[in-house]
């Protein structure tokens, strides 16, 4: 198929194509290291009421969270293969790379919003929490779905 370069359809484009079903995985790390640095932001915030006090703003939590993508691809494609422990004992395509690391920034991105709209409005934290892992949930829910369909 023509668009197997972009999307893996079967297991032998997994990690050479642009998007596979690791893209979805990498959406998931991105929201559930967004989620996790998070409290680098909410801890301070819920012993002030001075939001100024805050040490480490979203955005920075978000740069936290490319780096930890950035830093996952190296130790995947570099550490994990000589390990022998590579899916399918392939590395990565740069491109499949580039787009891992795009994806984990996304899933930041997406729960930096949800983060910003939350805090904006309510001063407690949960429902940021009890939200993100819910959210987290159906996103690791889709990544099984596909797959499993990848696979089989």
């Amino acid at each position: 198929m023509i668009l197997n370069w972009l999307i893996a359809d079967n297991i032998d484009e997994v990690g050479l194509s642009w998007f596979d079903f690791y893209s979805i995985g990498h959406i998931c790390m991105g929201i559930g290291i967004f989620l996790l640095f998070s409290f680098l932001y909410t801890i301070p915030m819920t012993k002030t009421e001075d939001r100024s006090q805050v040490h480490l703003p979203l955005w920075g939590i978000w740069l936290l969270t490319l780096l930890m993508g950035i830093i996952w691809e190296i130790v995947e494609n570099v550490l994990f293969f000589e390990l022998g422990i590579k899916f399918e004992g392939r590395k990565d395509s740069l491109q499949n790379v580039f787009t891992d690391i795009l994806l984990v920034g996304v899933g930041g991105l997406l729960t930096w919003l949800f983060a910003h709209l939350v805090f904006k409005y309510h001063v407690k934290t949960w429902p940021y929490y009890v939200f993100g892992l819910i959210g987290l949930g159906l996103w690791i829910g889709l990544f099984l779905i596909l797959r499993y369909t990848t696979l089989f």
